[in-house]
């Protein structure tokens, strides 16, 4: 089931819900037997995504690029983590292009992609330049927090979710199958 014009989605803003609502769309699309790819980006080791996609592996391909956020690190080793995380990007978005460039899939999902272009690991002219990359016919989601205008402005869809209430701030830590 080939789309005839692939469109360009952000989900952003503060609220769960942003890889949620592209996973749903994964969910969706293949089940109409449409090919998904999604790159997970500032992420690491095994989550319930890429658990699921062992199961549709017919239609539907996970790739976690295994990033650590320098958040996580001692204070004397972020900024070496910093550099690490930038490299790793960098080599990462040239899967991404080469994906998008061959046209292989329906859908392509960078989750968490908003997150590196906020922070300043990704500059505003290599996302302009994938974007126009994209293959006509290939849908194109982008999500993570805090998308610059810019980005919002050159999307199709635009999705907001906003934080009104979270477990978290009650002490309640991430739980598997619930935050990830």
């Amino acid at each position: 089931m080939k789309n005839t014009k692939g469109l360009i989605h952000v989900y952003t803003g503060k609220g769960k819900g942003k890889s949620t609502a592209a996973l749903g769309l994964a969910l969706r699309a293949s089940g109409w037997g449409m090919n998904v790819c999604v790159y997970q980006f500032m992420k690491k080791g095994v989550n319930g995504a890429n658990k699921a996609a062992k199961f549709l592996s017919a239609t539907l391909k996970v790739v976690t690029f295994d990033q650590t956020h320098p958040s996580f690190y001692h204070k004397d080793l972020k900024k070496k983590a910093k550099n690490i995380l930038q490299d790793k990007i960098t080599q990462d978005l040239k899967t991404v292009k080469e994906t998008l460039l061959l046209g292989n899939y329906d859908i392509v999902i960078l989750d968490e992609i908003v997150n590196a272009i906020k922070e300043k690991y990704i500059e505003k002219k290599e996302i302009l330049s994938l974007l126009d990359l994209k293959f006509r016919t290939s849908e194109l989601i982008l999500t993570g927090r805090g998308a610059p205008k810019w980005l919002v402005n050159k999307a199709d869809y635009a999705t907001e979710m906003r934080l009104v209430k979270h477990p978290y701030y009650k002490g309640i830590k991430a739980r598997k199958g619930i935050e990830y």
